[in-house]
């Protein structure tokens, strides 16, 4: 689980995911995720890692991971209030995960030891720094019918947060902030912790903390949460590898602990909310499977190289075959001004978008199916202190991609968007509009600026 700031705060897929932290009860306990890993004990990290390459279209991406010849061994006597205990579980932790992702520390990790509650404080104030978007969202969420008019985002996501959170690392601070325990960490911290190290490690190694907050500052929210699928499947699959080298008993007991781990609130959470924290975790563990059964952990060191420098999407994540070869299509947007509202974002909704926003209403398959021929979009968002007004502009990979997901977005405006708002779904030249508005004289004025009707 990463803890970064969450300043992109506007797709929904993103929003919801790239608060602070997700815990492993998320990752794990909720069994979303399923490793078919053949690999083997962990393997010492070699010297000298080679230097990759793939071609995607007519670009060539190379990038070499020069790896330190051995594992950095850590110096936790600065650590106040642990036991030999504990640190010695630390010291331990920190050895196993280098190994098991073939990279070693450039410099010790930061660890930080906190009191659950000053824990909980930490994950609190990282999503009220983001309070001043909710209002935006949470009006955009009502008007799609994903949220009831009662409801309030700030609090259910605080719930949600409140009760996941094990530990997280800080892409800002480059710190893994974990609880403190008096008896050693058990089984499901242990877990937890192998997650953030490699967060950590890829971060030392790989500058993942660069390139993620430069999607997020220009507004690439689709690109980041692919991106963030990344990061995410590559610590959960270390994690995963880390769990196999656990004796039949000590899996026991990891499966027992997170049966109790309380995630009612979770699981009380609209569809939408639990989907969209839930993808780069689910979908990214996948997509990293598939590269590392491809490649070895020489592909994910790869994969790094090719977000950054070419338009990647969660379309490619989604479908690791389309990775670094299906690159999106650019569609574009008329500038429109709307009097007494502010353009709160303009970005792409993304493959992964469109599944989580018809999956609450239409069901997984049919908004797997709808959304399957994602070929490029572009939306605007905007809100005037009450009332939000929303446009996405899409094309599909053929004609029949794009009648599917109109059919899905009909059956979507009929369902959910609540009958007093304005809803309108058309193909114009090629490009598929919804467009939604809690105003109807707004909505007519978007539908005219894009020519449709």
């Amino acid at each position: 689980m990463l803890g970064a700031r969450a300043d992109n705060l506007a797709s929904m897929s993103r929003r919801l995911a790239l608060f602070v932290s997700l815990a492993l009860a998320v990752a794990a306990c909720t069994g979303q995720g399923t490793v078919t890993s053949t690999t083997g004990p962990p393997a010492p990290p070699t010297s000298g890692g080679p230097a990759t390459s793939s071609t995607i279209g007519d670009v060539t991406t190379t990038t070499t991971v020069t790896l330190v010849t051995t594992t950095t061994q850590p110096d936790l006597s600065a650590l106040e209030g642990l036991s030999d205990e504990v640190k010695a579980q630390l010291a331990e932790l920190i050895r196993v995960a280098q190994e098991i992702r073939e990279l070693a520390f450039v410099r010790p990790p930061r660890i930080v030891v906190v009191t659950a509650e000053e824990l909980a404080e930490r994950v609190m104030a990282s999503i009220q720094e983001e309070a001043e978007h909710f209002p935006a969202d949470e009006a955009l969420y009502k008007l799609l019918g994903l949220l009831d008019e009662g409801d309030d985002l700030e609090e259910l996501l605080l719930e949600v947060y409140g009760d996941a959170v094990a530990g997280f690392y800080d892409l800002d601070t480059e710190e893994i902030v974990v609880p403190s325990r008096d008896e050693g960490f058990s089984l499901i911290q242990q877990s937890t912790l192998v997650h953030e190290l490699v967060h950590a490690l890829t971060d030392q190694n790989l500058d993942i903390a660069g390139p993620y907050e430069e999607m997020v500052d220009t507004d690439r929210f689709d690109q980041a949460g692919g991106y963030q699928a990344l990061l995410e499947g590559d610590a959960s699959l270390a994690e995963f590898i880390w769990i196999q080298s656990l004796s039949r008993d000590q899996i026991t007991q990891l499966l027992a602990e997170s049966l109790e781990v309380d995630l009612s609130s979770f699981h009380s959470a609209p569809e939408f909310i639990q989907d969209a924290l839930i993808f780069p975790y689910d979908t990214g563990l996948a997509f990293v499977q598939d590269l590392h059964d491809s490649g070895g952990w020489a592909a994910v060191n790869n994969a790094y190289a090719v977000f950054p420098g070419l338009p990647a999407s969660t379309e490619q994540v989604i479908t690791p075959d389309d990775f670094g070869r299906d690159l999106p299509i650019v569609v574009e947007l008329p500038a429109i001004e709307i009097n007494g509202y502010e353009l709160t974002t303009a970005s792409v909704w993304g493959e992964s978008g469109f599944r989580i926003m018809l999956d609450q209403v239409l069901g997984a398959s049919t908004a797997a199916r709808a959304a399957d021929g994602w070929g490029g979009d572009a939306y605007y968002q905007w809100f005037d202190g009450t009332r939000a007004a929303f446009l996405i502009g899409y094309r599909g990979d053929t004609v029949a991609d794009l009648q599917e997901l109109e059919d899905a977005l009909v059956d979507f405006a009929l369902t959910s968007v609540p009958d007093e708002d304005f809803v309108w779904v058309e193909e114009v030249d090629g490009i598929l509009y919804f467009i939604a508005a809690d105003d109807t004289e707004v909505g007519l004025q978007i539908r005219a600026a894009v020519g449709a009707g």
